[in-house]
């Protein structure tokens, strides 16, 4: 005959294995775990960004609807295999299944309102968002004089602000290192080398925005009759 106590301990392990078994006690180790784990890599900085790159607005929101998602439908299954290979149905179940039901509910309410907000949020950016353009250069002097130095002046419009520029003559290549002025200004000054005989010298600006959409436009330059 067992002693009462190993009767309890007994009765508590079996408990204990039943719960572990259990898909919505599973499903919430599982996401403990994963936030420990992610808070682990973040300081550790084996992460990849994930953290630093939540403050960016569009990828927190994508990251944030993303998980509801993956909480929502695994709650969604969990609740679908409890009640298909639980026990047999008692009171005790029944409950435990109804608050569940409750728990799913609450979070596919807030999952819906995310997902809306997100979705919504997106077309409105998409409908608002003007096209990143670039106007027609002004280069002054024109003509340019025997020094060979030009005031290049652009205006940037539109895409995702703060923009960078870079300016170059003729094929040379260039990137966008240089920041815009506010408004959008493009205004740089610049020295071009005595033209060769028969060469017609061209500036070109390539500008970008925060999202790294990449525009440029060129002009011709006049030299003096002097030159």
């Amino acid at each position: 005959m067992s002693e009462p106590g190993n009767e309890q301990r007994n009765n508590d392990n079996n408990d204990w294995t039943k719960n572990f078994r259990n898909p919505i006690i599973v499903l919430a180790y599982i996401v403990m775990v994963s936030t420990i784990m992610l808070i682990g890599a973040s300081v550790l900085g084996i992460d990849h960004g994930v953290l630093p790159g939540m403050a960016k607005i569009d990828f927190a929101r994508g990251l944030i609807t993303y998980l509801f998602a993956i909480v929502t439908i695994g709650i969604a299954v969990a609740l679908v295999m409890a009640a298909l290979t639980g026990p047999a149905p008692t009171a005790s179940n029944d409950a435990r299944f109804q608050r569940g039901k409750e728990i799913l509910s609450l979070l596919l309410g807030v999952f819906g309102t995310i997902v809306g907000f997100y979705f919504g949020s997106e077309v409105a950016k998409s409908k608002e968002e003007v096209p990143f353009q670039i106007s027609t250069l002004d280069l002054a002097p024109q003509p340019v004089g025997p020094a060979g130095t030009v005031s290049v002046r652009a205006v940037l419009r539109g895409g995702v602000a703060p923009y960078r520029f870079g300016v170059g003559q003729g094929d040379e290549k260039v990137d966008a290192k240089e920041s815009v002025f506010e408004g959008g200004w493009i205004v740089k000054q610049l020295q071009l080398p005595p033209p060769k005989s028969g060469e017609i010298q061209t500036v070109h600006v390539l500008a970008e925005d925060s999202a790294g959409k990449r525009i440029e436009t060129a002009a011709p330059v006049r030299r003096s009759s002097v030159d």
